[in-house]
């Protein structure tokens, strides 16, 4: 099993403190069919599907596609102190995803990319989990959006959570099935 991992902030004015990141979960030999699914619904000149970017139609037409394709999604929706800084909301959201995801048969996990700096933060975070032997195997790498479709997919799940928090539910009920999310309350 391979996971695809992304993450959003929600709308802090309605949803203050919350960090959401997914994972898109598949067997190895549907990944080609999961970009064949998504890369269609690109315009000319845009380089990747993104949720935050898009109008409501849009995400009616990314939602229809994912639909139809053989996946799972874990989500981890982490609302803390609205003080805490990014890098603490991402760490604590990793710390649930990562044990979840090797629980659930992956081996290897492709976030998107933010950076090497930010990149290599996850890799620190993964390497002391495995210390601590809370994950034995799994192999993360980052990708940059525009090079795999799959974590366009990733990114809709995530606004579909987001969405569904901050009163448009549409999305998440449509690929509800297939989204398992666990809440996290931390320092309120």
């Amino acid at each position: 099993m391979l996971a695809w991992g992304d993450e959003s902030g929600s709308i802090s004015s309605i949803d203050p403190g919350v960090y959401v990141m997914a994972a898109v979960i598949a067997g190895a030999q549907h990944a080609d069919a999961l970009r064949d699914g998504v890369r269609p619904l690109l315009r000319k000149g845009e380089k990747k599907l993104h949720w935050r970017t898009d109008a409501d139609r849009r995400h009616d037409s990314v939602i229809g596609a994912i639909v139809e394709l053989p996946i799972e999604a874990f989500v981890v929706v982490r609302r803390g102190p609205a003080t805490d800084k990014s890098e603490r909301r991402r760490r604590k959201c990793l710390e649930t995803l990562l044990p979840e995801l090797t629980l659930r048969g992956c081996d290897h996990l492709v976030m998107e990319s933010r950076g090497p700096t930010d990149d290599r933060r996850d890799r620190d975070m993964l390497d002391a989990m495995r210390a601590k032997k809370e994950i034995v195997s799994l192999r993360l790498d980052h990708a940059p959006g525009p090079a795999d479709p799959v974590l366009w997919i990733a990114d809709a799940v995530c606004g579909a959570v987001v969405a569904h928090r901050t009163g448009e539910s549409r999305w998440l009920e449509a690929i509800a099935d297939r989204v398992m999310i666990r809440n996290l309350d931390h320092g309120l």
